[in-house]
């Protein structure tokens, strides 16, 4: 993949990007850069705006207002076929009349490409997707997986500046998911092409990505590493959709401001010097980081369990009568349902918030 004639720059840069549709702003004024050779993961609920940032890069979708640049090159009014990047879809978009090296090919055939370079760079791309014996396949003999790892070589068998992948995975069980999720990343990793990946798996993202970018109402609430935006997340939103999370409120301790008093119940440290604006506070710590024993922050009773095979999840209601989860490892001997427990955490690992009044 690549091309000599690449001029400098990112392989993909939003500057300050808007769309709207009927007066809504889908994307708001946002701007993001992915690096060559980089994956970068969007994730976001439904109606953030995920796959109308992909078709601004495409060029599927026009912005009202910011530029697109591919590779350092201002793209904004350039129709999709100038640009050089491939999408592949949920749906794959496979052309059911053609076999599989056909669906493969077929944008170098439109591109003039002729018969001989066509067939090679077919074959290499089917060898990169583990695909090299289907090449005379009807699309429709194959698996959903199958399929999925075509509409892929399509995207690769040109020199594009990047790969835009739209919630590629949905469609699949979850065994092929993870199969072909690992099948995406050794590519990736091998041909050093720019991922943007669409995904509403928080998983996905956080497995497989360099970098998870946030998504909430066409706003990018923060843009980092997996292990950046799971243990420093920027806001509650984040901290809530990038995995299961204990919300607790309380406020600020007249002690000092290592304190917060949890609303009801009693005061837990921190290791804030200083703590958010405002007087009430959001205390988050996640499920995997709480403890149980006879001493601890908070009371509670054990009202729901549930073994996992790798874990167990524990469902408490505190004496603040605010539900808990606590998820332990398997092999750690759990009370059972009904007995009465003190719960903490090490104040590292607490999440702590500003409430706007």
């Amino acid at each position: 993949m690549g091309s000599s004639d690449r001029a400098d720059g990112p392989a993909i840069e939003l500057r300050e990007v808007s769309k709207r549709f009927g007066g809504r702003a889908v994307i708001d004024g946002t701007s993001l850069t992915v690096g060559r050779g980089e994956f970068l993961a969007l994730i976001g609920p439904s109606g953030s705006g995920k796959s109308t940032l992909l078709k601004l890069v495409s060029g599927i979708e026009s912005p009202d207002s910011g530029r697109v640049l591919l590779s350092g090159q201002d793209v904004t009014e350039q129709p999709p076929y100038r640009r050089r990047v491939h999408t592949v879809f949920q749906n794959y978009a496979l052309f059911p009349h053609l076999d599989v090296a056909g669906n493969v090919g077929f944008p170098l055939r439109m591109a003039g490409v002729d018969r001989r370079t066509r067939s090679a760079r077919v074959a290499q791309a089917l060898d990169w997707v583990e695909l090299g014996p289907f090449a005379s396949r009807r699309v429709e003999a194959l698996s959903g997986g199958e399929r999925q790892r075509v509409a892929l070589a399509r995207a690769l068998v040109s020199e594009s500046e990047a790969v835009l992948l739209d919630e590629p995975l949905s469609a699949l069980d979850p065994h092929l998911r993870t199969q072909t999720l690992e099948l995406l990343q050794d590519i990736q990793e091998r041909l050093k092409v720019a991922y943007l990946y669409v995904t509403h798996d928080r998983e996905e993202a956080l497995r497989a990505a360099h970098r998870v970018g946030v998504l909430n109402q066409g706003r990018l609430e923060q843009v980092g590493p997996p292990e950046e935006i799971y243990r420093r997340p920027v806001s509650p939103f984040v901290a809530s959709f990038i995995g299961p999370i204990n919300w607790l409120s309380g406020e600020r301790s007249e002690q000092g401001d290592g304190w917060v008093e949890l609303s009801g119940g009693p005061r837990v440290p921190t290791t804030s010097r200083t703590l958010p604006a405002g007087p009430k506070l959001l205390l988050g710590v996640r499920p995997q980081d709480l403890w149980l024993g006879l001493e601890g922050f908070l009371g509670a009773r054990i009202v729901g369990r549930q073994f996992s095979g790798t874990s167990v999840s524990l469902r408490l209601m505190s004496e603040l009568g605010v539900p808990l989860t606590a998820e332990l490892r398997a092999d750690v001997e759990t009370p059972p349902v009904g007995t009465d427990v003190r719960v903490s955490w090490s104040p590292e690992e607490a999440h702590i918030f500003g409430v706007a009044p």
